[in-house]
């Protein structure tokens, strides 16, 4: 077998190099599409960037007097908002201490 002049060589190896290149970018496009979770969170992501921009031109687009309404609503709903939020956690503290203490007594019975 005879071997092959540089040149020849270094294109078929440059070669070799770009067709794993595109190989690896059409596997990564494959995984993308794939991966049903990433996809979703783009989307809420996306939805949630949508709402605010609506919201926010809605809110500047509006007569100034609703706009001082509009604010003091957002203020009085803060507050509350906030405590939703706490009691979430506290919510989700005390459903996941009935659980365990629901697993020990499940345990100690058996």
């Amino acid at each position: 077998m005879s071997e092959l002049p540089s040149d020849e060589s270094e294109a078929i190896k440059a070669d070799i190099e770009q067709a794993r290149a595109e190989l690896a970018s059409t596997a990564d496009a494959l995984a993308a599409k794939l991966d049903v979770k990433a996809q979703a969170e783009k989307k809420v992501h996306e939805a949630g960037a949508r709402v605010n921009r609506a919201y926010e031109t809605a809110k500047t687009s509006t007569p100034p007097a609703v706009q001082r309404a509009w604010s003091k609503a957002e203020d009085a709903a803060s507050p509350v908002l906030a405590k939703a939020a706490e009691d979430k956690k506290r919510t989700a503290l005390i459903v996941g201490a009935v659980l365990v203490a629901a697993l020990v007594v499940r345990r100690l019975t058996r």
